[in-house]
């Protein structure tokens, strides 16, 4: 039987037979303000809460106080309470400008990862952004270094939390065919319906060993969580 860690989003994980299988490599997809980053952290958040896992969200621009006060603006501002915590990437960045280019940061970045997880235990992770690491990293040969880095963080045994920006207007989820390499993908996007409203609308497009649907589902935030609800047009 697949062991399976819960989205927490209410409605959702009845949709992917329960959850994510442990050790996912999970794609969170979207366009700017579709909720790519409060959705994993809610996910960390709620299985640190009610499953007493332990996460770890890092971020590599946003900072440590802007991610945390727009957190709590959510309902998620006692993570002193949990076992989640948050690495601020950008942090060490602006601290060592000099020293940030040229140097392999998927390699840095799994080792790091990989070092946390095996000391400290950590059953989650998620990074935010790729965009951001991609900037980093400067890939000369982008599907092979992918796959090696994607192949690295499966090997971790945590699930993995991967966000990913699409620009507005782009037929393509994702920059150098991550969506062949990731074991899931959640698709989130801003649904125009009528003249006057948005929908902020999520789907799994993709989750190995699961028989999940492929719908799009309505998620909004109410009373503090995350719930699906059917997504009905005009």
């Amino acid at each position: 039987m697949v062991e399976r860690i819960k989205t927490y989003i209410e409605g959702f994980d009845e949709k992917l037979e329960g959850g994510i299988p442990m050790g996912h490599v999970v794609l969170i997809c979207g366009t700017p303000g579709t909720m790519k980053s409060s959705t994993a952290f809610g996910i960390l958040y709620n299985n640190a809460k009610q499953a007493g896992m332990k996460g770890m969200y890092i971020t590599l621009e946003e900072g440590y106080d802007n991610l945390r006060g727009a957190m709590a603006d959510l309902g998620m501002g006692d993570i002193e309470d949990l076992d989640l915590f948050l690495v601020d990437v950008g942090k060490i960045r602006m601290e060592h400008k000099e020293e940030e280019y040229g140097k392999n940061w998927l390699d840095i970045l799994t080792k790091y990862i990989s070092s946390r997880i095996e000391n400290d235990g950590f059953d989650l992770v998620a990074i935010d952004s790729m965009a951001a690491l991609y900037a980093l990293a400067s890939l000369k040969n982008p599907r092979i270094e992918l796959f090696h880095f994607m192949r690295r963080l499966k090997e971790l045994g945590a699930t993995i939390f991967l966000i990913s920006e699409v620009p507005h207007g782009s037929d393509a989820l994702v920059h150098h065919d991550e969506d062949y390499l990731a074991d899931a993908i959640f698709h989130l996007k801003l649904h125009e319906v009528g003249e006057t409203d948005v929908q902020l609308r999520i789907r799994c497009l993709k989750m190995r060993r699961t028989r999940h649907s492929l719908g799009w589902m309505r998620l909004i935030m109410k009373d503090g969580k995350f719930v699906v609800t059917p997504a009905i047009s005009e």
